[in-house]
C-alpha cells in the first residue's frame, strides 16, 4: 500500500491531460562521473585556483599564447573538453562522505568522519556529466539542483554559471545560452563541491544529495515556483474560496498578450471549476496575474484524508498553449490558538511530532525519494502527525511524503538572517514549499543564544517576518528557542517557540503573552540504543529504557505529563524521530550515530516505538521490555508499554501480579531472570489482549524481506528497502545476534548496508565489484537496492557461515 500511495503522488499532475505545451522536465541523476578534488592543495584539486579558471579558457588553449608548461596548467574538470576517463561512475543523489572512513581526531559532533576542515584531501568532490538531449532553439532551459552540500560551483560547457553556498536549497541557473544545439552535440555539466565548513553540529555529508532537472519552457512561461494557490473554506458548508497568483514570464524580446487560464482538478482527474484572463508583459518582465473561484462540496486535506487538488495553468499565445504548470494543493483550514492549541480544519489536533535530521543508514544525505516516503509512512506507524525538518529545509519529496500520506510539517530555514543572503535563501524556501497543503508553520531558525533574547534578534526575525508574510500570508511564523523566552524573538513570532520544558517557563510566558499560541519545537531528548539494557560507555551503548537523557531533556512520560496538563500548548516535536549521523551524547567515541531516534539508523523501531504509540494512536498496545535472551544480570527491570487498563505478568506461566494502568503510566516489575517466557495480558474496554516474549535458541537462518513492496522502477532511481533478519530454528529473531553477513545481488546495485547500531565502523558504501558485508545487530540488518537498469528483476543474497541462506527477488517495473 506504501508503494500505491507514493506511485499515486508522483503521477498526480498527469492525470489531468490538457493540452499539450513546450514544457518538459527530465531526471539528470544517472551517468554522473565523481572524482575527489583537495581543500588545500590545488594540484591535487585539478589545478583549481592555479589556472585561469574563470577566464577565455577555450581560447587561451588554443592561441599560441601560452608555453607548454604553461597549458597543462589549464585541464580543469570544469572546461567541456576534459579526460575524465579515469573518474569514478556514480549515480545521483551521492554523498561521498559514507564512503569515508573515522577518526578520533575528527570533530565528535558531526560522527568522526574524516570529512571537513580537519581533512581538506576529503572535502572537495568534483562532479561532470555528459548528455545529448534533444534541443529545440528558442526555447528557455533551466537546470535545477534540489540541494548540494556544500558550497557549489556549476558550469554548463565551460560557461560558469554561478555559486550556491548553502546546502539545502535548491540552485536554479537559466542555461539557455550555454547549450550545444548542433545536432547529436555533447553538453557537459562541471560542478565542484566544497564540503570543508559545516552548517549544522550533526554529520551533514558531501555532494550532490538531491535530484537534478532539466527543465524545457517557452520563451514565455510560468517561472520555477511561480505559482501560489491557497484557500479560504467555510468548514459548516465546505464552501471553498480558492485563490491562485501565478507568475507570467516575458523572456522574448517583444511585448507578449497572452491568455492564462486556469482549471481545478479534482483527485479523480475531474475538471471542477475554471476561470481565466489576459496579461500584456513587456520584455524580459514578469507579470502576476491573480484569480480566484469556488470550489463546493470540498474534500478538505486532513491528517485521514489528506485529499490533494490541482491547479492546472495554461498559457495561450495566439491562441495556441505555448506553456502548461500544474500545482498541487490541498484545502484545509489551520490555526493555532493561544488558549486551545492547534486547530485543523476546526477540530483540535494535539501536535504529536518529531523532528528529524535528513539522513539514513547506508545512503547518509543521498536518500533517494522512495526512502523518504518510507521515513513518513515509518513515523505514521507510531502516531507521529508532525514532521519538524530539523534544522534544515525538508527536500522536495519529503514534503510531497507528507501532503499525500498526511503529516503536518513545520518547515524551517538553515539561517536565521536579515541579510541578503539569508533572506534569498528564505525567499526560495517558501516559493518552494508554500503549495505543500501539509505544511502549517515557517520556522525562521533555531537556537541563536547570542541574539534570541535581545533587541538585534527581535528585529531580525521582523524582518524575516515581514518577507515571510509578503510571499505567504496564510501560515504563522516560528522560532526554536533554547532560552530567553518571553525576550528578543518571542516579541516578533506569532508562535512561541520552545526548546525542553526544562530550560524556562511556559507558563510564564503564557502569562505574559495571553494571546500568543505556544509550542514545544523541541522535546524529550532521551538516549536509548535498540536491544541494549544496560548503559555501557565503553560500548558507546545507553540502555533502552527511556531513561538516559542529558540536563535539558525528559523521559517520555516527563514531557508528556507536563504538555498534557497544558491545553494552551500545541503539542511537542521530540527529539528524534530516526536516530542520524554524529551527536552520539553522552558518550561520544566509540559512537558515531546518535541514539536520540524513536527508530534507529535505519528505520528499526526501538522500544519506545511502542510507548509513544500508546499514547499517540488509538490501537491497543501491549509491548513487553527487554528481549528474554539475558542481559548479563540475576533480576531484570521488566516494562510494559501499554494503554491496557489492566495489566498482568507470567514468567513461565507463574503471574507475577496484575497491575492498574493510568495515563502515561509505565507498569514494572523486578524480574529474577530464567530462560523461558513472559507473557502479557492486558484487558481494554472489556477486551483481551496478549503479548508474548520467550528465550530464544542460536541463529540458524537468514531471512531478507523488502518493506517497500515487491517491485520498484528500473530506471536507476528507484530503490528497494530490504530488511535482514537473524532467525532460530523456530523462525523467530534472535535479538542478540551480530553475525557477520554478506550480500551478493545480480541485475542491481546496492547503495549501502547499515544495521542500526550506533558505535559501528564498518564501511556504509562499498566500491563496485567488492565484498558487500555487515553484520547483524539485536538481530537485524538493512540493504538498500537498486536496478542496474538491464530491465531484469533483482536477486539479492545474503549469506553467513552456520546458516542458511536467504534469497529475494525484486521485479523491476517500466
Amino acid at each position: 500500500m506504501k508503494r500505491l500511495i507514493f506511485t499515486v503522488m508522483l503521477l498526480l499532475p498527469a492525470l489531468w491531460m490538457g493540452a499539450q505545451s513546450q514544457r518538459e522536465k527530465v531526471l539528470l541523476n544517472q551517468d554522473w562521473l565523481f572524482a575527489k578534488g583537495h581543500a588545500a592543495n590545488p594540484e591535487k584539486d585539478f589545478n583549481y585556483g592555479q589556472a585561469l579558471s574563470f577566464s577565455k579558457v577555450a581560447f587561451l588553449q588554443e592561441s599560441t599564447l601560452l608555453n607548454a608548461d604553461q597549458e597543462s596548467r589549464l585541464s580543469i574538470p570544469h572546461t567541456q573538453k576534459f579526460d575524465d576517463s579515469k573518474w569514478e561512475k556514480i549515480s545521483l543523489p551521492h554523498d561521498w562522505g559514507m564512503a569515508l572512513d573515522y577518526s578520533k581526531e575528527q570533530f565528535k559532533v558531526k560522527g568522526y568522519r574524516k570529512l571537513g576542515g580537519r581533512s581538506p584531501e576529503n572535502s572537495v568532490g568534483w562532479y561532470r556529466k555528459r548528455f545529448t538531449p534533444e534541443l529545440v532553439k528558442g526555447d528557455r532551459y533551466t537546470l535545477e539542483f534540489e540541494g548540494i552540500f556544500r558550497d557549489a560551483q556549476v558550469w554548463m560547457n565551460g560557461i560558469y554559471l554561478g555559486r550556491g553556498e548553502s546546502g539545502y536549497v535548491p540552485l536554479v541557473f537559466d542555461v539557455t545560452e550555454c547549450l550545444n544545439y548542433e545536432p547529436d552535440a555533447e553538453n557537459v555539466i562541471s560542478v565542484r563541491v566544497d564540503a570543508t565548513h559545516s552548517e549544522l553540529w550533526s554529520y551533514e555529508g558531501a555532494g550532490i544529495y538531491r535530484n537534478v532537472w532539466l527543465h524545457r519552457t517557452a520563451p514565455i512561461h510560468i517561472p520555477q515556483w511561480g505559482t501560489f494557490v491557497s484557500s479560504d473554506v467555510n468548514l459548516q458548508t465546505k464552501e471553498a474560496r480558492v485563490k491562485a497568483q501565478v507568475e507570467v514570464s516575458n523572456q522574448s524580446s517583444n511585448v507578449a498578450n497572452v491568455i492564462v487560464q486556469n482549471s481545478i482538478i479534482d483527485h479523480q482527474g475531474r475538471e471542477i471549476n475554471k476561470s481565466g484572463g489576459t496579461l500584456s508583459i513587456k520584455p524580459l518582465e514578469t507579470e502576476l496575474f491573480e484569480i480566484e473561484m469556488n470550489v463546493s462540496e470540498a474534500s478538505l486535506w486532513s491528517l485521514k484524508t489528506p485529499t490533494l487538488y490541482t491547479m492546472h495553468t495554461d498559457i495561450l499565445v495566439d491562441g495556441a498553449v505555448v506553456d502548461s504548470y500544474d500545482t498541487s494543493f490541498g484545502i484545509r483550514d489551520i490555526r493555532f490558538d493561544a488558549n486551545e492549541g492547534f486547530f485543523l480544519n476546526g477540530e483540535r489536533v494535539q501536535i504529536q511530532g518529531v523532528c528529524c535530521h535528513q539522513d539514513h543508514a547506508g545512503v547518509g544525505i543521498a536518500v533517494p525519494d522512495q526512502l523518504n516516503a518510507w521515513r513518513i509512512a515509518r513515523l505514521k506507524e507510531y502516531g507521529v502527525n508532525a514532521y519538524r525538518a530539523s534544522h534544515n529545509p525538508p527536500t522536495t519529496a519529503v514534503l510531497n511524503a507528507c501532503d499525500t500520506l498526511g503529516m503536518l510539517v513545520m518547515d524551517e530555514m538553515r539561517v536565521l538572517s536579515s541579510s541578503d543572503e539569508g533572506l534569498n535563501q528564505m525567499k526560495t524556501v517558501i516559493r518552494r514549499d508554500r503549495n505543500h497543503p501539509s505544511v502549517i508553520i515557517w520556522c525562521l531558525g533555531n537556537e541563536e543564544p547570542a541574539i534570541q533574547g535581545s533587541e538585534k534578534g527581535r528585529m531580525i526575525v521582523e524582518r524575516m517576518k515581514a518577507v515571510q508574510r509578503k510571499l505567504d500570508p496564510s501560515r504563522p511564523c516560528t522560532a526554536a528557542m533554547n532560552g530567553s523566552w518571553g525576550e528578543g524573538f518571542t516579541y516578533a513570532v506569532d508562535v512561541q517557540g520552545s526548546n525542553y520544558y526544562k530550560i524556562g517557563n511556559i507558563d510564564a510566558v503564557h502569562k505574559k503573552f495571553p494571546n500568543l499560541p505556544c509550542i514545544f519545537t523541541e522535546e524529550a531528548s532521551t538516549v536509548m540504543t535498540r536491544g541494549i539494557y544496560e548503559t555501557n560507555a565503553a560500548k558507546g551503548f545507553h540502555q533502552a529504557y527511556d531513561r538516559d537523557h542529558p540536563g535539558w531533556g525528559a523521559r517520555a512520560q516527563e514531557w508528556m505529563r507536563y504538555v498534557d496538563a497544558r491545553k494552551f500548548v500545541a503539542g511537542a516535536f521530540v527529539w528524534t524521530g530516526f536516530d542520524y549521523g554524529g551527536e552520539s551524547v553522552e558518550h561520544y567515541w566509540p559512537g558515531v550515530v546518535s541514539h536520540f531516534g524513536i527508530l534507529d539508523y535505519c528505520g528499526f523501531p526501538k522500544d519506545a516505538f511502542w510507548y509513544y504509540k500508546a499514547w499517540w494512536t488509538e490501537e491497543p498496545v501491549l509491548h513487553i521490555l527487554p528481549h528474554w535472551n539475558g542481559i548479563g544480570t540475576d533480576s531484570v527491570n521488566v516494562h510494559l508499554y501499554t494503554n491496557m487498563d489492566e495489566v498482568e505478568l507470567f514468567m513461565n506461566g507463574k503471574s507475577l501480579g496484575k497491575k492498574q494502568v493510568g495515563k502515561f503510566d509505565v507498569p514494572e516489575w523486578r524480574v529474577k531472570y530464567a530462560p523461558g517466557k513472559l507473557l502479557a495480558k492486558g484487558k481494554k474496554n472489556g477486551k483481551k489482549y496478549i503479548e508474548l516474549v520467550e528465550t530464544t535458541g542460536k541463529p540458524a537462518s537468514l531471512q531478507l524481506v523488502s518493506e517497500n513492496g515487491s517491485a520498484i522502477q528500473g530506471d536507476g532511481n528507484d530503490v528497494a528497502i530490504i530488511t535482514v533478519k537473524v532467525l532460530d530454528a523456530k523462525g523467530r529473531v534472535v535479538p542478540t545476534a551480530e553475525n557477520g553477513i554478506h550480500f551478493d545481488v545480480r541485475n542491481g546495485k546496492i547503495l549501502g548496508v547499515g544495521n542500526g547500531h550506533p558505535s559501528s565502523h564498518e564501511p556504509d558504501v562499498f566500491p563496485s565489484g567488492s565484498d558487500v558485508h555487515r553484520n547483524a545487530f539485536g538481530g537485524y540488518a538493512q540493504v538498500l537496492v537498486t536496478s542496474d537498469r538491464s530491465g531484469q528483476p533483482i536477486e539479492l543474497t545474503a549469506v553467513s557461515e552456520g546458516l542458511k541462506e536467504s534469497k529475494i527477488i525484486v521485479e523491476v517495473t517500466k
